[in-house]
């Protein structure tokens, strides 16, 4: 009997404990759905300023681009960033905002600053929001067109416009920098500093060493693919240099695909042969294998 009761007893108490853990729960899971929809709305408070920032800095109206600029810093201040970006990104958001605001805070509208500054945080802030399909990705393009402009000019040896297209490349790289940082693996990053930072040593030559210039932008091109998570181009299978008699090459690849051919008819006719219905067995449907 007293088996029994202990029996009871402890059931009584597991019970008793699943309810107070529900009731202990329910609040806990209440506050989490709560920051979470908090958090959230910050988000999107914060991407909507950032845009209208950009959009008054670009329009040169900085009364208006000032109340976001502060409507900026005050949900910023509130934000938790944790799982949205690395240290480094935390860093180069914070450095972001503080070099829109001084840009924004001088006494008269410097319009090329103010469209350069806006645009980083712009990107910045959209590649913390949205990890899929950041807008700073779209600079790909603006990316290998400057290479393109970069290696026509150091094949017709014009150093004016090798400098002229490595500043082009470098202002789009300042753009993009900050929201690369948020995203990115730090080392990444790192790569395509030095190799901006190498570009420069070169392009500012009187005259840089053509072959020299070549291998930097074609590691720069590799580089560039990494960056924007693009996949380098695959080898191109070329014609045979070296030669003078492509013919032969081509007879020598024609008689290849004769030889597969027949071998492959021979060996079809061969199974025709071993696979015919066996002799007396005609409407039979069984086979010799």
């Amino acid at each position: 009997m007293s088996v029994e009761r202990k029996g009871w007893g402890c059931l009584s108490i597991w019970l008793g404990l699943i309810i107070v853990a529900m009731f202990v729960m329910l609040p806990v899971d209440k506050a989490a759905a709560h920051h979470d929809a908090a958090h959230t709305a910050k988000m999107k408070e914060l991407d909507s300023a950032s845009e209208a920032l950009y959009r008054y800095m670009q329009d040169g109206d900085g009364a208006k681009a000032q109340l976001e600029m502060d409507r900026i810093v005050q949900i910023v201040q509130t934000l938790s960033f944790q799982g949205l970006t690395s240290v480094e990104g935390i860093h180069a958001l914070s450095e972001t905002i503080i070099d829109t605001r001084e840009a924004l805070a001088r006494s008269q509208s410097q319009p090329e600053e103010w469209r350069a500054s806006s645009s980083q945080l712009r990107l910045a802030v959209d590649s913390l929001l949205h990890k899929e399909q950041p807008l700073w990705i779209q600079y790909y393009k603006l990316f290998t067109d400057d290479l393109s402009q970069l290696s026509k000019a150091r094949t017709e040896s014009d150093a004016a416009g090798i400098k002229q297209a490595y500043h082009q490349l470098q202002e789009h790289y300042e753009t993009i920098r900050p929201a690369a940082v948020i995203q990115l693996d730090p080392s990444l990053v790192s790569r395509a500093d030095s190799w901006m930072s190498y570009m420069e040593s070169l392009c500012e030559e009187k005259a840089a060493e053509p072959d020299t210039l070549k291998g930097a932008i074609s590691s720069g091109t590799d580089l560039i693919h990494d960056l924007f998570g693009k996949k380098r181009s695959e080898p191109t299978l070329l014609p045979l240099t070296g030669t003078t008699t492509p013919w032969q090459w081509s007879l020598l690849i024609g008689g290849w695909i004769i030889v597969a051919l027949t071998y492959t008819g021979i060996r079809n006719y061969n199974a025709y042969q071993e696979v015919r219905p066996a002799a007396g067995s005609k409407g039979r449907h069984t086979w010799r294998l």
